[in-house]
Protein backbone atom coordinates (compact mmCIF):
# COMPACT_ATOMS: atom_id res chain seq x y z
CA UNK A 1 0.00 0.00 0.00
CA UNK A 2 1.02 3.58 -0.82
CA UNK A 3 2.36 5.56 2.42
CA UNK A 4 -0.43 7.70 2.72
CA UNK A 5 -3.02 5.19 2.97
CA UNK A 6 -3.07 4.60 5.98
CA UNK A 7 -3.42 7.65 7.37
CA UNK A 8 -5.99 8.64 4.39
CA UNK A 9 -7.76 5.44 5.46
CA UNK A 10 -8.55 6.34 9.17
CA UNK A 11 -8.95 10.32 8.29
CA UNK A 12 -11.79 10.24 6.03
CA UNK A 13 -13.60 7.71 7.38
CA UNK A 14 -13.63 9.53 10.41
CA UNK A 15 -14.57 12.40 8.74
CA UNK A 16 -17.75 10.53 6.48
CA UNK A 17 -18.82 8.75 9.88
CA UNK A 18 -22.24 9.80 10.57
CA UNK A 19 -22.17 12.67 8.06
CA UNK A 20 -23.96 12.20 5.25
CA UNK A 21 -26.26 14.14 4.03
CA UNK A 22 -23.99 17.18 4.01
CA UNK A 23 -25.45 20.26 4.57
CA UNK A 24 -23.47 22.78 2.24
CA UNK A 25 -23.14 26.26 3.24
CA UNK A 26 -24.35 29.35 0.79
CA UNK A 27 -21.43 31.71 -0.08
CA UNK A 28 -22.09 35.00 -2.08
CA UNK A 29 -19.09 36.89 -3.82
CA UNK A 30 -18.71 39.89 -6.31
CA UNK A 31 -18.59 38.28 -9.87
CA UNK A 32 -19.19 41.69 -11.54
CA UNK A 33 -16.22 42.15 -14.27
CA UNK A 34 -12.76 42.84 -13.66
CA UNK A 35 -10.78 44.94 -15.79
CA UNK A 36 -6.87 44.66 -14.95
CA UNK A 37 -4.90 47.31 -15.79
CA UNK A 38 -1.10 47.16 -16.51
CA UNK A 39 0.26 44.15 -15.62
CA UNK A 40 3.14 41.90 -16.81
CA UNK A 41 1.09 38.25 -18.14
CA UNK A 42 3.74 35.21 -17.42
CA UNK A 43 2.62 32.73 -20.27
CA UNK A 44 4.16 29.44 -21.95
CA UNK A 45 7.53 30.57 -20.67
CA UNK A 46 7.39 34.02 -20.99
CA UNK A 47 6.50 37.38 -19.42
CA UNK A 48 4.73 39.71 -21.56
CA UNK A 49 5.13 43.32 -20.41
CA UNK A 50 2.05 46.05 -19.94
CA UNK A 51 -0.98 44.07 -20.59
CA UNK A 52 -4.59 44.90 -19.53
CA UNK A 53 -6.87 41.68 -19.05
CA UNK A 54 -10.50 41.91 -19.27
CA UNK A 55 -12.36 38.97 -17.19
CA UNK A 56 -16.18 38.33 -17.64
CA UNK A 57 -18.37 35.56 -16.17
CA UNK A 58 -15.24 33.79 -14.67
CA UNK A 59 -13.03 33.70 -18.20
CA UNK A 60 -10.68 35.49 -19.77
CA UNK A 61 -12.38 37.89 -22.30
CA UNK A 62 -9.27 40.38 -23.62
CA UNK A 63 -5.91 40.73 -23.15
CA UNK A 64 -4.44 43.95 -24.64
CA UNK A 65 -1.67 46.00 -24.72
CA UNK A 66 -1.94 48.63 -21.08
CA UNK A 67 -4.38 51.52 -22.89
CA UNK A 68 -5.42 50.06 -25.62
CA UNK A 69 -8.50 48.58 -24.74
CA UNK A 70 -11.11 51.09 -22.62
CA UNK A 71 -12.74 49.24 -19.65
CA UNK A 72 -16.44 48.68 -20.04
CA UNK A 73 -19.04 50.26 -17.89
CA UNK A 74 -19.75 48.46 -14.42
CA UNK A 75 -16.38 46.49 -13.98
CA UNK A 76 -14.12 46.01 -11.04
CA UNK A 77 -10.38 48.06 -11.56
CA UNK A 78 -7.41 46.57 -10.08
CA UNK A 79 -4.20 48.80 -11.18
CA UNK A 80 -1.53 46.05 -10.82
CA UNK A 81 1.21 48.33 -12.12
CA UNK A 82 4.78 46.38 -10.54
CA UNK A 83 3.22 43.11 -10.29
CA UNK A 84 2.85 39.88 -12.55
CA UNK A 85 -0.07 37.52 -13.21
CA UNK A 86 0.70 33.65 -13.13
CA UNK A 87 -1.96 31.15 -13.87
CA UNK A 88 -3.47 29.20 -10.66
CA UNK A 89 -1.29 26.07 -10.10
CA UNK A 90 -2.63 22.78 -10.59
CA UNK A 91 -2.10 20.11 -8.09
CA UNK A 92 -2.55 16.35 -9.73
CA UNK A 93 -2.27 14.56 -6.83
CA UNK A 94 -3.59 15.88 -3.29
CA UNK A 95 -5.58 14.57 -0.45
CA UNK A 96 -8.64 15.89 1.45
CA UNK A 97 -6.98 15.12 4.97
CA UNK A 98 -5.49 15.75 7.71
CA UNK A 99 -1.37 15.84 7.09
CA UNK A 100 -1.52 13.99 10.78
CA UNK A 101 -3.76 10.94 12.90
CA UNK A 102 -6.21 13.33 14.23
CA UNK A 103 -8.92 12.56 16.62
CA UNK A 104 -12.52 11.83 14.88
CA UNK A 105 -13.99 14.78 13.04
CA UNK A 106 -17.70 16.17 13.39
CA UNK A 107 -17.73 18.87 10.72
CA UNK A 108 -16.16 17.08 7.29
CA UNK A 109 -17.69 20.43 5.54
CA UNK A 110 -15.31 22.78 7.65
CA UNK A 111 -12.48 20.47 7.75
CA UNK A 112 -12.65 20.43 3.77
CA UNK A 113 -13.39 24.13 3.25
CA UNK A 114 -10.05 24.68 5.19
CA UNK A 115 -8.41 22.26 3.23
CA UNK A 116 -9.49 24.28 0.42
CA UNK A 117 -8.52 27.44 1.91
CA UNK A 118 -4.76 26.40 2.46
CA UNK A 119 -4.75 25.26 -1.01
CA UNK A 120 -5.89 28.69 -2.47
CA UNK A 121 -3.45 30.60 -0.10
CA UNK A 122 -0.84 28.43 -2.12
CA UNK A 123 -2.06 29.39 -5.04
CA UNK A 124 -3.66 25.91 -6.52
CA UNK A 125 -6.84 26.67 -8.17
CA UNK A 126 -7.33 22.97 -9.49
CA UNK A 127 -6.78 19.98 -7.91
CA UNK A 128 -7.14 16.18 -8.47
CA UNK A 129 -8.39 14.68 -5.14
CA UNK A 130 -6.93 10.91 -4.75
CA UNK A 131 -8.22 8.11 -1.91
CA UNK A 132 -11.40 9.13 -1.06
CA UNK A 133 -15.20 8.15 0.45
CA UNK A 134 -17.49 7.79 -2.25
CA UNK A 135 -19.75 9.90 0.17
CA UNK A 136 -16.51 12.27 1.04
CA UNK A 137 -15.77 12.66 -2.55
CA UNK A 138 -18.94 14.39 -3.70
CA UNK A 139 -19.13 16.52 -0.68
CA UNK A 140 -16.10 17.60 -2.14
CA UNK A 141 -17.60 17.97 -6.33
CA UNK A 142 -20.58 19.82 -4.22
CA UNK A 143 -17.97 22.34 -2.82
CA UNK A 144 -15.82 22.73 -5.75
CA UNK A 145 -18.69 23.51 -8.06
CA UNK A 146 -19.74 26.46 -5.98
CA UNK A 147 -18.05 29.43 -8.22
CA UNK A 148 -18.13 31.55 -4.89
CA UNK A 149 -16.54 28.62 -2.25
CA UNK A 150 -12.83 28.74 -1.09
CA UNK A 151 -12.56 25.77 -2.95
CA UNK A 152 -10.00 24.58 -5.85
CA UNK A 153 -11.65 23.15 -8.63
CA UNK A 154 -11.68 19.05 -8.50
CA UNK A 155 -11.51 16.37 -10.12
CA UNK A 156 -12.23 13.22 -7.87
CA UNK A 157 -10.52 9.55 -8.00
CA UNK A 158 -12.83 7.93 -5.16
CA UNK A 159 -11.78 4.66 -3.35
CA UNK A 160 -8.43 3.64 -4.78
CA UNK A 161 -8.48 -0.45 -5.98
CA UNK A 162 -5.84 -2.06 -3.86
CA UNK A 163 -5.16 -5.64 -3.58
CA UNK A 164 -6.10 -7.18 0.21
CA UNK A 165 -7.09 -3.72 1.68
CA UNK A 166 -10.93 -5.28 2.15
CA UNK A 167 -14.38 -4.28 0.66
CA UNK A 168 -16.21 -1.70 3.16
CA UNK A 169 -18.50 -0.05 1.16
CA UNK A 170 -17.81 3.44 3.33
CA UNK A 171 -13.51 3.26 2.70
CA UNK A 172 -11.18 5.07 0.62
CA UNK A 173 -9.56 2.22 -0.64
CA UNK A 174 -11.03 -1.56 -2.21
CA UNK A 175 -9.87 -4.63 -3.09
CA UNK A 176 -12.41 -6.38 -5.25
CA UNK A 177 -13.68 -10.02 -5.03
CA UNK A 178 -14.14 -10.75 -8.62
CA UNK A 179 -14.34 -9.39 -12.24
CA UNK A 180 -17.63 -8.84 -11.56
CA UNK A 181 -17.72 -7.07 -8.09
CA UNK A 182 -14.60 -4.86 -10.08
CA UNK A 183 -17.20 -3.50 -12.36
CA UNK A 184 -20.26 -3.20 -10.24
CA UNK A 185 -17.88 -0.55 -7.68
CA UNK A 186 -16.18 1.04 -11.56
CA UNK A 187 -19.76 2.02 -12.10
CA UNK A 188 -20.35 3.09 -8.33
CA UNK A 189 -17.66 5.78 -8.25
CA UNK A 190 -19.06 6.64 -11.79
CA UNK A 191 -22.35 7.36 -10.45
CA UNK A 192 -21.21 9.14 -8.24
CA UNK A 193 -19.61 11.53 -10.30
CA UNK A 194 -16.19 11.28 -10.20
CA UNK A 195 -13.58 11.41 -13.00
CA UNK A 196 -11.14 8.78 -11.82
CA UNK A 197 -10.25 5.75 -11.14
CA UNK A 198 -7.13 4.72 -8.82
CA UNK A 199 -5.23 1.32 -9.20
CA UNK A 200 -2.51 0.23 -7.16
CA UNK A 201 -0.23 -2.93 -7.18
CA UNK A 202 -1.69 -3.82 -10.63
CA UNK A 203 0.06 -6.88 -10.49
CA UNK A 204 -1.42 -8.13 -7.47
CA UNK A 205 -5.11 -8.56 -9.25
CA UNK A 206 -5.98 -11.80 -10.74
CA UNK A 207 -6.09 -11.16 -15.09
CA UNK A 208 -9.10 -11.03 -15.00
CA UNK A 209 -10.74 -8.53 -12.20
CA UNK A 210 -7.82 -5.89 -13.36
CA UNK A 211 -8.94 -6.24 -16.80
CA UNK A 212 -12.61 -5.61 -15.74
CA UNK A 213 -11.52 -2.37 -13.75
CA UNK A 214 -9.67 -1.29 -16.65
CA UNK A 215 -11.81 -2.50 -19.25
CA UNK A 216 -15.12 -0.82 -17.20
CA UNK A 217 -13.48 2.55 -16.71
CA UNK A 218 -12.99 2.64 -20.21
CA UNK A 219 -16.45 2.01 -21.26
CA UNK A 220 -17.73 4.83 -19.00
CA UNK A 221 -15.28 7.30 -19.92
CA UNK A 222 -13.72 7.50 -16.84
CA UNK A 223 -9.63 8.33 -16.67
CA UNK A 224 -7.13 6.12 -14.95
CA UNK A 225 -4.62 7.01 -12.02
CA UNK A 226 -1.90 4.24 -11.91
CA UNK A 227 0.82 4.28 -9.60
CA UNK A 228 4.04 3.90 -9.48
CA UNK A 229 5.40 2.98 -5.92
CA UNK A 230 7.82 0.82 -6.83
CA UNK A 231 9.57 -1.52 -9.64
CA UNK A 232 6.75 -3.90 -9.92
CA UNK A 233 3.89 -1.39 -9.85
CA UNK A 234 5.35 0.78 -12.77
CA UNK A 235 5.53 -2.41 -14.33
CA UNK A 236 2.23 -3.12 -14.18
CA UNK A 237 0.54 -0.02 -14.06
CA UNK A 238 2.35 0.83 -17.84
CA UNK A 239 0.63 -2.42 -18.83
CA UNK A 240 -2.59 -0.84 -18.61
CA UNK A 241 -1.77 2.15 -20.74
CA UNK A 242 -3.14 4.75 -17.95
CA UNK A 243 -3.69 8.37 -18.35
CA UNK A 244 -1.05 9.22 -15.85
CA UNK A 245 1.65 7.51 -13.96
CA UNK A 246 1.89 8.62 -9.98
CA UNK A 247 4.80 8.50 -8.11
CA UNK A 248 8.12 8.85 -8.50
CA UNK A 249 9.55 5.38 -8.14
CA UNK A 250 10.87 4.96 -4.06
CA UNK A 251 12.41 1.36 -3.95
CA UNK A 252 16.42 1.36 -3.24
CA UNK A 253 17.53 1.24 -7.04
CA UNK A 254 19.73 3.88 -7.92
CA UNK A 255 17.70 5.25 -10.88
CA UNK A 256 15.38 3.51 -13.74
CA UNK A 257 16.26 1.23 -16.49
CA UNK A 258 16.24 3.15 -19.79
CA UNK A 259 13.72 0.26 -21.21
CA UNK A 260 11.11 1.51 -18.39
CA UNK A 261 12.42 5.51 -19.51
CA UNK A 262 11.24 4.53 -23.09
CA UNK A 263 8.05 2.45 -22.59
CA UNK A 264 6.89 5.88 -20.58
CA UNK A 265 8.17 7.86 -23.03
CA UNK A 266 6.56 6.00 -25.79
CA UNK A 267 3.27 4.91 -24.28
CA UNK A 268 -0.04 6.28 -27.28
CA UNK A 269 -2.08 7.97 -26.66
CA UNK A 270 1.15 9.62 -24.44
CA UNK A 271 0.65 9.58 -20.37
CA UNK A 272 1.21 12.29 -18.20
CA UNK A 273 3.82 11.51 -15.03
CA UNK A 274 2.76 13.01 -12.43
CA UNK A 275 5.91 13.92 -10.20
CA UNK A 276 6.27 15.02 -6.51
CA UNK A 277 9.90 15.55 -5.55
CA UNK A 278 8.95 18.44 -2.86
CA UNK A 279 7.56 16.22 -0.30
CA UNK A 280 10.49 14.07 -0.13
CA UNK A 281 12.53 17.38 0.84
CA UNK A 282 9.87 18.78 3.20
CA UNK A 283 9.56 15.90 5.09
CA UNK A 284 13.52 16.33 5.24
CA UNK A 285 13.49 19.52 6.11
CA UNK A 286 11.75 19.04 9.11
CA UNK A 287 13.11 16.11 10.21
CA UNK A 288 16.53 18.24 10.43
CA UNK A 289 14.99 21.27 12.07
CA UNK A 290 11.59 20.53 13.43
CA UNK A 291 11.08 24.38 14.05
CA UNK A 292 9.95 24.47 10.24
CA UNK A 293 7.02 22.65 10.90
CA UNK A 294 5.77 25.32 13.48
CA UNK A 295 5.02 27.81 10.15
CA UNK A 296 1.83 29.38 11.62
CA UNK A 297 0.95 29.54 7.84
CA UNK A 298 0.61 25.89 7.85
CA UNK A 299 -1.95 25.92 10.57
CA UNK A 300 -3.43 28.84 9.01
CA UNK A 301 -7.37 28.51 8.95
CA UNK A 302 -7.68 26.11 11.07
CA UNK A 303 -9.49 26.71 15.32
CA UNK A 304 -6.68 26.62 17.67
CA UNK A 305 -7.96 23.34 19.12
CA UNK A 306 -7.01 21.88 16.01
CA UNK A 307 -4.11 23.79 14.99
CA UNK A 308 -2.41 22.30 18.71
CA UNK A 309 -3.49 18.71 18.16
CA UNK A 310 -2.31 18.82 14.38
CA UNK A 311 1.30 20.49 15.31
CA UNK A 312 1.49 17.92 18.12
CA UNK A 313 0.73 14.93 15.54
CA UNK A 314 3.14 16.41 13.41
CA UNK A 315 5.70 16.74 15.41
CA UNK A 316 5.29 13.37 16.58
CA UNK A 317 5.72 11.96 13.45
CA UNK A 318 8.67 13.94 12.53
CA UNK A 319 10.65 13.20 15.57
CA UNK A 320 9.57 9.35 15.10
CA UNK A 321 12.01 7.46 12.49
CA UNK A 322 11.13 4.23 13.57
CA UNK A 323 7.80 4.67 12.53
CA UNK A 324 6.77 2.78 8.83
CA UNK A 325 6.08 6.28 7.05
CA UNK A 326 10.14 7.92 7.90
CA UNK A 327 10.94 4.14 7.42
CA UNK A 328 9.53 4.75 3.70
CA UNK A 329 10.48 8.24 3.64
CA UNK A 330 14.33 7.93 4.64
CA UNK A 331 14.81 4.68 2.37
CA UNK A 332 13.69 6.96 -0.83
CA UNK A 333 15.34 9.93 -0.34
CA UNK A 334 18.95 9.08 -1.41
CA UNK A 335 18.02 7.82 -5.38
CA UNK A 336 14.32 10.62 -5.57
CA UNK A 337 17.07 13.18 -7.35
CA UNK A 338 18.87 10.92 -9.51
CA UNK A 339 15.03 9.84 -10.50
CA UNK A 340 13.72 13.12 -10.81
CA UNK A 341 16.69 13.82 -13.02
CA UNK A 342 15.86 11.28 -15.24
CA UNK A 343 12.29 12.22 -15.55
CA UNK A 344 12.93 15.32 -16.42
CA UNK A 345 15.11 14.31 -19.44
CA UNK A 346 13.07 11.77 -20.72
CA UNK A 347 10.63 13.75 -22.58
CA UNK A 348 7.69 13.10 -21.26
CA UNK A 349 4.64 14.41 -20.55
CA UNK A 350 5.35 16.00 -16.69
CA UNK A 351 3.04 17.47 -14.11
CA UNK A 352 3.30 18.02 -10.10
CA UNK A 353 1.66 16.57 -7.52
CA UNK A 354 2.07 17.19 -3.84
CA UNK A 355 0.42 14.02 -1.87
CA UNK A 356 -1.24 16.79 0.27
CA UNK A 357 -2.64 14.98 3.69
CA UNK A 358 -0.21 12.83 3.71
CA UNK A 359 1.72 12.78 7.25
CA UNK A 360 3.56 16.52 7.81
CA UNK A 361 3.02 17.70 4.18
CA UNK A 362 0.34 20.13 5.02
CA UNK A 363 -1.94 22.13 2.43
CA UNK A 364 -0.70 25.34 2.77
CA UNK A 365 2.10 26.26 0.39
CA UNK A 366 3.07 22.53 -0.45
CA UNK A 367 3.12 23.55 -4.44
CA UNK A 368 5.77 25.91 -3.90
CA UNK A 369 7.92 23.39 -1.64
CA UNK A 370 7.25 21.54 -4.74
CA UNK A 371 8.01 23.72 -7.43
CA UNK A 372 11.19 25.15 -5.14
CA UNK A 373 12.79 21.35 -5.09
CA UNK A 374 11.85 21.33 -8.95
CA UNK A 375 14.28 24.61 -9.42
CA UNK A 376 16.90 23.73 -6.47
CA UNK A 377 17.71 20.55 -8.59
CA UNK A 378 18.02 22.50 -11.92
CA UNK A 379 14.42 23.26 -13.80
CA UNK A 380 14.45 27.17 -14.87
CA UNK A 381 11.61 28.60 -12.49
CA UNK A 382 9.99 29.48 -15.42
CA UNK A 383 9.55 25.86 -16.46
CA UNK A 384 8.43 24.61 -13.29
CA UNK A 385 6.15 27.37 -12.74
CA UNK A 386 4.58 26.15 -16.39
CA UNK A 387 4.45 22.43 -14.80
CA UNK A 388 2.64 23.01 -11.81
CA UNK A 389 0.30 24.74 -13.91
CA UNK A 390 -0.08 23.60 -17.67
CA UNK A 391 1.42 20.36 -16.71
CA UNK A 392 -1.22 19.84 -14.71
CA UNK A 393 -4.04 20.77 -16.57
CA UNK A 394 -2.74 18.04 -19.15
CA UNK A 395 -3.13 15.58 -16.53
CA UNK A 396 -6.63 16.81 -15.54
CA UNK A 397 -7.15 17.03 -19.71
CA UNK A 398 -9.01 20.29 -18.60
CA UNK A 399 -7.02 22.94 -21.13
CA UNK A 400 -9.79 25.61 -19.30
CA UNK A 401 -6.92 26.14 -17.11
CA UNK A 402 -3.45 26.45 -16.48
CA UNK A 403 -2.90 28.95 -19.01
CA UNK A 404 -3.17 32.87 -19.20
CA UNK A 405 -5.02 32.76 -22.59
CA UNK A 406 -8.49 34.71 -24.10
CA UNK A 407 -10.95 31.82 -23.77
CA UNK A 408 -9.62 30.51 -20.69
CA UNK A 409 -10.97 30.28 -16.44
CA UNK A 410 -9.70 33.24 -15.03
CA UNK A 411 -7.66 31.00 -12.41
CA UNK A 412 -4.88 33.08 -11.72
CA UNK A 413 -2.29 34.67 -9.09
CA UNK A 414 -1.24 38.41 -8.97
CA UNK A 415 2.33 37.76 -7.58
CA UNK A 416 5.80 40.77 -6.77
CA UNK A 417 8.54 40.42 -9.91
CA UNK A 418 10.20 38.71 -6.55
CA UNK A 419 8.32 35.51 -7.70
CA UNK A 420 11.73 35.13 -10.10
CA UNK A 421 14.14 34.37 -7.06
CA UNK A 422 13.87 30.54 -6.84
CA UNK A 423 15.59 30.93 -3.24
CA UNK A 424 13.11 33.39 -2.02
CA UNK A 425 9.65 31.21 -1.88
CA UNK A 426 6.31 33.67 -2.71
CA UNK A 427 4.13 33.57 0.32
CA UNK A 428 0.50 34.14 0.84
CA UNK A 429 0.01 38.09 1.65
CA UNK A 430 2.25 38.81 -1.62
CA UNK A 431 0.08 36.52 -4.23
CA UNK A 432 -3.46 37.53 -4.77
CA UNK A 433 -4.88 34.41 -5.80
CA UNK A 434 -8.23 34.39 -7.69
CA UNK A 435 -10.56 31.13 -9.26
CA UNK A 436 -13.41 32.55 -11.86
CA UNK A 437 -12.28 36.28 -11.31
CA UNK A 438 -13.25 36.09 -7.83
CA UNK A 439 -10.26 37.15 -5.04
CA UNK A 440 -9.82 34.07 -2.44
CA UNK A 441 -7.46 34.13 0.30
CA UNK A 442 -8.71 34.80 4.03
CA UNK A 443 -12.35 34.30 3.49
CA UNK A 444 -14.35 34.34 7.01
Amino acid sequence: MIACAALALGSIVAASQGSAPFALPKFSCDRTPLYIRNIDVFEGGGEYKGRDVLIVDGFIRKITWTGEMKPPKGVRVLDARGAVMLPGFVDAHAHFVFPGNMSGRKDPVQDALTFGRQMLAGGVTSARIHLDTIEHGKLLLALSKDDCAPMPRLQVSGPAFIPGTGNRPDAPVWDVTDAEDARAKVRREHDAGFQWIAIHDAHKFPDDARAAIVDTARELDMLILASGWSPAEVASSLALKPDTLDYLETSPAPEYDEGTLKQIRAQSPPLVWVVRLGIHERYRAYQENPSLAEDPENYEFFDADTADELRASVQKAVADRASEHSKRMDAAYPTMVRKFEQAIRNGSFLAMGTDVGSPAQFHRNAMWWEINAWVNHGVPIDEALGYASSGGAHALKDLTVGKLEVGMRADFQICPQTIWNPLRPVRFGECEVYRGGVRQGKSP
